[in-house]
């Protein structure tokens, strides 16, 4: 078992030390500087990413050109594993949204190792399902909530993942986090500032007071730390199959 803390990364600290082991060869530390593209949309995921620090977007690009934040990946989860495994061009642009650390693996390497640990599939397998439970939580949210009930909860989501009160945080990029017009966070951020619960000048953004950011928050922020409960399933029983199912297909059910 693990009797020390092996890597900054929870994925990685939390694997059995022979596990880690099997990756430790093959990891390497980068530094993710703010804006830095990780993985390219459309494109073979050529390493993964586990962040020791810092905050990475999951970006979608649509037709009319929009681009629409669809998740976020820190310490505690990685970039890449899906595509890298299943030898798939990546869904979404990996995009570095607070500066940071990491560790990566390159993705031939990565899928040799999955392979080979059950603990590291059951490890991935459970990051992938953490990361579909909150892309449904953060799919009602968008639906039910304001958008400055929707921004304020996101400020204090980042200030936890990047441990810091200030971010560089552009009008632009707040407008991709929620999936709204950059006027719209225009009006929010002004009536926050004259408020006195954040200063933001020219993309750089101060929380100045946590307590009223909570307060203006939706619900959604207090279980967006309590989505780490283990997934109940076993290192071995989680087999990985790398054939991508072929959705075209119809699947009948049996009459």
């Amino acid at each position: 078992m693990v009797t020390g803390r092996q890597s900054p990364n929870d994925l990685l600290a939390g694997l059995p030390s022979s596990d880690f082991d099997l990756l430790r060869p093959h990891l390497r530390s980068i530094e993710m500087d703010f804006g830095q593209v990780l993985i390219e949309a459309g494109e073979p995921v050529k390493q993964v990413i586990f962040p020791h620090s810092g905050i990475v977007s999951t970006m979608e690009g649509l037709r009319r050109g929009e681009t629409i934040e669809a998740g976020v990946i820190g310490r505690d989860s990685v970039a890449g594993s899906g595509a890298a495994f299943y030898e798939a061009p990546s869904p979404s642009a990996a995009i570095v949204r607070f500066p940071g650390s990491a560790s990566v693996i390159d993705a031939g390497h990565f899928r040799t190792l999955v392979e080979l640990s059950s603990a590291l599939r059951s490890a991935i397998a459970r990051d992938l399902w953490l990361r579909a439970v909150k892309a449904e939580q953060t799919a009602a949210c968008n639906a039910a909530h304001s958008a400055e009930q929707r921004l304020c909860r996101r400020l204090l989501q980042s200030r936890a993942m990047s441990g810091s009160d200030a971010m560089m945080l552009s009008q632009d990029l707040m407008a991709q986090m929620l999936g709204v017009k950059r006027n719209t966070i225009s009006l929010i951020a002004h009536a926050l500032q004259q408020k006195g619960v954040i200063r933001y000048s020219r993309g750089r953004l101060a929380i100045i007071d946590v307590e009223a950011l909570s307060r203006r928050a939706c619900e959604c922020h207090l279980s967006d730390g309590s989505v780490r409960a283990p997934m109940p399933l076993r290192a071995s029983a989680v087999p990985m199959s790398r054939t991508v199912p072929d959705f075209s297909v119809v699947q009948r059910s049996p009459s």
